[in-house]
């Protein structure tokens, strides 16, 4: 997969999600955008000025921006498939963190992580912004922080079939310490390139179950 396509674009902090679609933006231009939350240390190391200055001692909220980069491809130009997930992504997103938090009401305390998969990596950061986004309607908490396996992990589960490597992975976050007692995490997976739809599943303590 080439990421050179995608180097081409304009970065921009949006202090509002206005890059939504709305009366005066289309959901194909809305398409068009890519948008992460970053904490302020982040944003001000990446766009200088850019926000304003970290308060000082005193404000214990948690703040972050939202940045948006918009391609300069059309979207029109996209893999099918993907375009077909991206038409629905908002709805699809919404249906699978409300499926997740309804399924597993004992996990309404625990801080929500994504991890979201796609050959596109385009589509990967919309699919994990969409899901963050959709767990916060939700009412949980989310976090931005990703877990992560060893090197000699990520070698030995790519070797299993999905079904296998995604339980095997979920136990591995919980033994190494990435996955916290205290975390829940909602992993969005594009599994067959023959579809045009995500699945998901969550992990927790070690157990993984699809949805």
């Amino acid at each position: 997969m080439s990421f050179l396509a995608f180097l081409a674009s304009i970065a921009l902090i949006a202090t509002t999600p206005d890059v939504a679609p709305s009366s005066v933006r289309t959901h194909e231009s809305a398409r068009n955008y890519t948008c992460e939350y970053l904490s302020i240390t982040e944003t001000e190391r990446r766009f200088p000025g850019a926000v304003a200055p970290t308060p000082g001692r005193g404000d214990s909220a948690e703040r972050n921006s939202l940045v948006c980069t918009e391609s300069l491809i059309e979207a029109w130009r996209r893999n099918p498939q993907d375009e077909a997930i991206l038409r629905h992504l908002t709805e699809h997103s919404r249906e699978m963190a409300e499926t997740a938090t309804s399924i597993r009401p004992d996990l309404a305390g625990r801080t929500w992580l994504v991890e979201a998969y796609h050959p596109n990596a385009v589509v990967t950061a919309k699919l994990a912004f969409a899901s963050k986004n959709a767990l916060m309607e939700q009412g949980v908490t989310v976090s931005d922080r990703t877990p992560l396996l060893a090197v000699g992990d990520v070698d030995a589960l790519v070797r299993l079939p999905a079904t296998e490597a995604y339980r095997e992975a979920c136990a591995r976050y919980t033994a190494t310490g990435s996955l916290k007692p205290t975390d829940a995490l909602l992993a969005v997976v594009y599994a067959d390139p023959r579809e045009t739809s995500v699945h998901a599943g969550v992990c927790e303590r070690g157990t993984w179950s699809w949805l």
